[in-house]
């Protein structure tokens, strides 16, 4: 039966296999990246409203801010002041370079190009947003940091979000090897989300930022990895199959 010719039920299925197919250029890997952005950009859209709006979110913020200032741990203090200045712009930079480094080495292109997309990018757009929203920094009267740029989103956690989601679904589909799974896919998985989920608690414990500067920019930084992740990887697969194909 012609395609054009079949029931719109059967059409339906048949394009809802096509993107369920992890082997169709235009298959599982599109859907879910698709899913991953859109998910991330309504949350980050939920969280920049309620601090546009000084909503609930921003009592939270400010009673957080506050109970942490107010018990801070000298030695935890320093513990995390140099874990939170490894995560500044110029350490994830430099992480990121050497990741670029050993991609340049493996030729692995289109890695490169995604790590050149995702995180210089990404960290750009994540200084026009705070001049967007021009949110003040959190105030105490005994202030273990002082900054006088803004607030939201975090720099900081942007920037770990960005290298480490590429550097772990890098580490998950090494090219040329069989893809990671069992226990070895959770550790690099779990291990990428601690030390994310660590930078923001920094930012907030050090009273650098509130909890949604953190939240936001975790949303905006996986939002961002799933867009160029998704366009960069679609475009090979795709470039692969007409490869193939001829």
């Amino acid at each position: 039966m012609n395609a054009s010719k079949q029931p719109a039920p059967a059409l339906l299925t048949r394009f809802l296999r096509a993107r369920l197919a992890p082997d169709h250029p235009l298959g599982l890997p599109l859907t879910t990246g698709l899913l991953a952005l859109t998910a991330c950009t309504l949350l980050f859209a939920l969280v920049s409203y309620e601090v546009h709006t000084h909503g609930a979110v921003t009592r939270l913020d400010q009673s957080l801010a506050d109970w942490f200032n107010r018990h801070a741990f000298p030695p935890l203090t320093q513990i995390l002041l140099g874990y939170t200045h490894l995560h500044g712009t110029i350490g994830v930079l430099v992480m990121g370079a050497l990741l670029l480094r050993h991609m340049l080495r493996a030729r692995q292109w289109p890695w490169v190009i995604d790590l050149l997309l995702v995180l210089p990018g990404g960290m750009l757009l994540n200084v026009a947003l705070k001049h967007v929203f021009a949110r003040l920094r959190p105030h105490f009267d005994d202030p273990i940091l002082v900054l006088h740029s803004y607030s939201f989103p975090s720099g900081h956690t942007i920037g770990a979000t960005l290298l480490y989601a590429t550097l772990a679904a890098y580490l998950l589909n090494l090219p040329g090897r069989s893809p990671v799974r069992g226990g070895k896919r959770i550790a690099i998985i779990v291990g990428a989300v601690l030390l994310v989920v660590l930078t923001g608690f920094s930012r907030i414990y050090l009273g650098a930022h509130f909890f949604s500067d953190v939240v936001g920019a975790a949303l905006l930084g996986m939002a961002w990895f799933a867009l160029w992740t998704t366009v960069v990887f679609t475009l090979q697969r795709h470039y692969c199959v007409r490869v193939h194909s001829n």
